[in-house]
């Protein structure tokens, strides 16, 4: 019978004290999926993993145990150099992508994505000898007319001339190559395990924390930058309207490497952003003393689209017809009475309705918001005050349903709780 286990966690590392680390995160069946490494030791430099392992979520707090994966179930058999590894899923069929230390790369399948996985060939798909380079570290990437892709390798500095990040189209049956690997051409020294996203249209190529782009799948790519949330493997993830992070991060409780989560926004020049206090603390996280929550931490996006603010540093939320935000697990709620949000407006008027749980759930109050100046835009300097027809519960879910008028653009910044005793609205 599989082991059940579950974690709760109020700050990053998601799953801490287990090693769980160099995460992948993937959504299949309503789910956040997080398929990892295990380092055996609290020694970093050690790297000894004789296994691999796959955690669910459903809210990206409550994470659930869902399997080991064995490498005696593979190929390569007993080892501990289990190294990192990544899933897809096509026509309802999971397959994992796992590496035999720094040489070889292998696939296993499964009807569910917890597994149990088999081994697809019994063999490598990559043997060591089809390119220069190390052929490990495998990340798989859809595109979104509907071709699966296989990056992986390592970069020159560290294995020397040759060597670098390759691309290759897999076969229909997701167990083969449709072609020869490409060396993919990148304008940067590189650094650790690869992965590849399409963003806003784009094609992004990570690595550790760096990134960059192109505007073709296979290249060339133009380094950008660094998000600042890792310096080790990690992944992107579109869900619920929101772009994750999944990082390695250093356990705070020993010397483990562990996988946190953070929210990633997107400047018009395309650069990566992300909140060093959301990298410390992790995603879902909110507390009603501290004196903001950005509009852009949401945990659940409906309609919406994160911008960059005119006026300084930092994002807004921009909604254009009925939209909703949702920031689950507000602590310390028990004793505010009411709400300030900052905002800005445009083109005629918008009401934004404060509700528990989610659009549909019991209404804590109204703002009626107004644009009575034609000068000022997108300058977020608008504060509206909202006092609860109700206190709230010690712990809340708080939904913002965004509500424009027609032909109106509503932006939210942040916004604030407020008590009796300590505000004058």
């Amino acid at each position: 019978m599989q082991r059940i286990m579950t974690v709760h966690t109020k700050k990053n590392p998601v799953i801490p004290k287990m090693g769980v680390c160099d995460p992948h995160i993937h959504v299949f069946r309503g789910r956040l999926w997080l398929y990892a490494t295990h380092d055996e030791t609290p020694d970093a430099g050690c790297f000894r993993m004789r296994d691999w392992q796959i955690w669910s979520t459903e809210d990206c707090l409550t994470w659930r145990f869902e399997n080991t994966v064995h490498p005696e179930d593979f190929f390569m058999g007993a080892s501990d150099r289990c190294w990192a590894v990544d899933c897809a899923e096509k026509n309802g069929t999971y397959y994992y992508y796992f590496s035999d230390g720094s040489e070889r790369t292998g696939v296993a399948v499964a009807e569910r994505p917890g597994g149990p996985f088999r081994d697809a060939l019994g063999k490598p798909l990559l043997d060591g000898a089809v390119t220069p380079t190390r052929e490990y570290d495998p990340s798989v990437f859809k595109d979104d007319d509907g071709l699966y892709y296989l990056v992986f390798g390592g970069p020159a500095w560290a294995y020397g001339e040759g060597c670098g990040y390759y691309i290759a189209r897999l076969g229909d049956d997701m167990i083969s190559l449709a072609e020869t690997p490409k060396k993919i051409e990148l304008d940067h020294d590189g650094d650790d395990k690869a992965s590849l996203n399409k963003i806003n249209g784009r094609y992004y190529l990570s690595y550790g924390g760096f990134y960059a782009v192109s505007d073709r799948v296979y290249g060339p790519y133009r380094f950008l930058g660094h998000t600042g949330s890792t310096i080790d493997h990690s992944s992107f993830c579109e869900w619920n309207g929101q772009l994750f992070q999944a990082i390695t991060v250093l356990d705070q409780y020993g010397e483990y490497r562990s996988s946190g989560l953070c929210y990633v926004h997107v400047r018009e020049n395309g650069e990566l952003v992300t909140d060093p206090l959301i990298v410390e603390y992790g995603v879902g996280q909110y507390d009603a003393d501290w004196n903001r929550i950005e509009a852009e931490w949401f945990m659940r996006g409906k309609n919406v689209k994160k911008v960059e603010n005119a006026d300084h540093f930092g994002f807004s939320v921009e909604a254009e017809t009925e939209a909703a935000l949702a920031f689950p697990h507000i602590r310390n709620t028990g004793n505010k009475i009411g709400l300030a949000l900052h905002y800005d407006l445009v083109g005629g008027a918008a009401a934004v309705e404060a509700r528990e749980a989610d659009e549909t759930g019991k209404l804590l109050g109204v703002f009626e918001l107004q644009d009575p100046s034609p000068v000022f835009r997108w300058q977020n300097r608008r504060v509206a005050w909202l006092k609860f027809k109700e206190r709230p519960t010690e712990t809340t879910d708080l939904c913002l349903v965004l509500k424009p008028a027609p032909g109106a653009a509503l932006r939210l910044d942040c916004f604030r709780f407020f008590e009796e005793k300590t505000d004058n609205p």
